[in-house]
């Protein structure tokens, strides 16, 4: 049995992926022998803290680092069953969104997704790279297609092309160019543009769209506490990205401060 969150859990995608207890040991002690074979992912010293070097690290390098463990799980690589778990734990946070947002589609979505991201893993295309991006948009392709959803639903969807997938805008900028942007499509375009700046990280600007995308569920008066840092909003997004609610809040108050600061520069350009 396990712990099932109806709008689509962390813990049930988790479960139904079979991944080990004791993976992060099986990580540790496989990382040797991978590094042996893929030498690229040597730039993590300490694989027990993968997640979080991933988190920090170079987006350009924290992707060869995934291509690296891509290949060892896939079957046209190595074929290392445990490289494919690890990966696949890597994305059970962008899996965990997949499934909330595509909850409706199916009573057994989070074993759908997890299915569906097992089979991913083990055939990701080696030729191709932004191994997360990429992944994440084939999943939500599959389990549309699986669930036989109707072909509206197939369409791009703009919270989820903003907060899954890479910074890479050319998806969101797809979208119907002959209306007016909406307030998400505005404030992808701020936090893309702050990217570019340096003004925030990547990582933070899919924090504060997740934080978005959470807090548009909940029905709750307005006030500061309240809302995108509510505790219901914060709790959620902790649990899919795997960090405490305290750490959710303190990089997105980080992250609206030092957006707000550098906003008159970004009138100015617009």
């Amino acid at each position: 049995m396990f712990i099932h969150d109806e709008r689509g859990g962390i813990v049930s995608v988790e479960k139904h992926l079979g991944l080990a207890t004791n993976l992060e040991q099986v990580l540790t002690g496989s990382w040797p022998g991978w590094v042996a074979r893929r030498p690229v992912v040597g730039a993590v010293a300490e694989p027990s803290r993968l997640r979080s070097w991933l988190q920090d690290a170079d987006p350009a390098l924290a992707d060869e680092v995934l291509h690296g463990l891509a290949w060892l799980a896939s079957v046209e690589g190595a074929d290392d069953r445990d490289a494919a778990a690890v990966l696949a734990w890597l994305m059970v946070p962008g899996a965990s969104f997949a499934a909330r947002q595509l909850r409706s589609l199916s009573k057994d979505i989070d074993h759908v997704v997890a299915s569906e991201l097992w089979i991913l893993v083990r055939t990701f295309p080696l030729r191709r790279r932004k191994v997360r991006a990429n992944l994440m948009r084939d999943l939500r392709s599959r389990v549309l297609v699986v669930c036989e959803a109707p072909a509206s639903l197939r369409r791009t969807d703009p919270t989820w092309a903003a907060t899954v997938c890479s910074t890479d805008v050319a998806a969101v900028q797809a979208l119907a160019a002959h209306r007016e942007p909406s307030a998400l499509e505005e404030l992808v375009d701020v936090l893309d543009w702050a990217c570019e700046q340096q003004v925030i990280r990547a990582l933070d600007r899919v924090l504060l769209l997740m934080l978005v995308d959470a807090s548009q569920d909940l029905n709750l008066r307005v006030s500061a506490s309240h809302g995108l840092l509510s505790h219901e909003a914060t709790a959620e997004v902790a649990a899919l990205l795997g960090v405490s609610e305290r750490t959710v809040r303190r990089r997105a108050q980080r992250s609206i401060r030092a957006v707000a600061a550098a906003a008159p520069g970004y009138t100015r350009v617009a």
